[in-house]
């Protein structure tokens, strides 16, 4: 039996959580795609759960982990340092994820994998022209993997997602599972097709130490 947390790092309080809540969630008749998962999960026989951040609080399913999945939702794009709570929501930065992970109960001793389950997470971005700050370049799920390992937390392993996923299981040409999209031409109109399992398109980042900054010494005598 496996632990799976479907972690949201989107805040309550801003006005925008509602599109994170619609998606993700079942508020106003949502799309709910987290229950979809977790049904899915249960009946493999995982123990599985949405945990949503909440500011100066603790959740006991994830403080308790010691090993496990813990994935983070989002919409990403090549590299972008953020993500979105739902189509329209609020953008997270991959240091604010890190740190309402933390407090949300994340042990430094976690030593499980925590999976940036967002589009394009594994992705490089072409930053050249780009006026968008939030298009940095590096992947996401790298910013992440460094981001946890300057906060102490090296004991699990980061992965990052190539090109578009499925949020949650559908039914494809290998089964019920979670899918990579492409864009393709079929019939004349462009379309998302499938492209094969999205744990194929699934890649590992190693968290690296930070740049020492020079001393005194060194910056006056460069």
């Amino acid at each position: 039996m496996t632990d799976k947390v479907f972690f949201m790092p989107f805040d309550p309080r801003r006005p925008e959580f509602v599109y994170a809540q619609f998606e993700y969630g079942a508020t106003k008749g949502g799309i709910d795609k987290n229950q979809i998962q977790i049904d899915h999960e249960l009946a493999k026989g995982h123990r599985a759960i949405s945990v949503w951040w909440q500011p100066g609080k603790k959740n006991p399913f994830l403080a308790g982990l010691s090993d496990g999945q813990i994935y983070i939702r989002g919409h990403g794009m090549p590299g972008y340092k953020s993500i979105e709570g739902g189509r329209g929501g609020e953008r997270v930065d991959y240091d604010e994820v890190v740190d309402r992970l933390l407090q949300s109960g994340l042990r430094k001793t976690f030593a499980g994998k925590i999976k940036c389950y967002s589009c394009h997470s594994a992705e490089f971005g072409d930053t050249a022209g780009s006026m968008d700050r939030e298009q940095v370049g590096t992947p996401f799920a790298q910013l992440v993997a460094d981001e946890l390992y300057a906060r102490g937390v090296r004991n699990c392993t980061v992965f990052g997602y190539w090109g578009a996923i499925d949020s949650f299981v559908k039914d494809g040409s290998e089964g019920r599972h979670k899918y990579v999209r492409v864009k393709k031409v079929v019939d004349g109109r462009m379309q998302q097709v499938e492209y094969g399992r999205a744990s194929e398109a699934r890649y590992q980042f190693v968290g690296r130490p930070r740049p020492k900054k020079p001393g005194l010494l060194q910056r006056l005598f460069r």
